[in-house]
């Protein structure tokens, strides 16, 4: 049996809406593009049949992923913490001791990641090395581009 992978309500939710679309708008758009190339004949002459084919194996490999992601996540609501500490669904803001960037991240499951969108990965170089450290610690992360230092700002539960 797989692991549980974490994630959070909005993450849950934002995966349940993609396959919803997919489903319910994309996939009717995609068999009626291939029933109507079909009509012209399934033959390798017919690129509008071959395209439209090829469309509906990426749609359901796309919906079939999305699926097993669904039935393999847990969603994860949440702790009482008796002293602030980095942990899964907590917003904190960290400064790079080297470069002086100061950055704000929700800490996610790996399905929800998007540093550019502040979503930091639980399971990423950075976001291991975070985990479980407290407010104003000074943290050294090795990751694969070399060794980062860190100091914890802010956590927000």
């Amino acid at each position: 049996m797989k692991p549980k992978i974490p994630i959070t309500r909005n993450g849950h939710r934002m995966l349940l809406r993609e396959l919803f679309h997919l489903r319910r708008v994309v996939r009717p758009e995609v068999l009626e593009e291939l029933h109507e190339a079909r009509g012209y004949g399934v033959k390798i002459e017919n690129q509008q049949y071959l395209l439209a084919r090829e469309r509906h194996a990426s749609l359901q490999k796309r919906i079939n992923a999305l699926e097993e992601k669904l039935a393999r996540c847990e969603i994860f609501v949440g702790r009482k913490f008796f002293f602030k500490q980095v942990g899964f669904g907590t917003v904190i803001t960290v400064k790079n001791l080297y470069s002086g960037d100061v950055n704000r991240f929700q800490m996610v499951g790996p399905w929800e990641s998007d540093v550019s969108e502040g979503r930091l990965s639980v399971d990423s170089p950075v976001g291991r090395g975070l985990m479980g450290h407290a407010e104003g610690e000074e943290v050294l992360v090795y990751t694969p581009s070399g060794d980062r230092s860190y100091r914890i700002l802010s956590i927000e539960i």
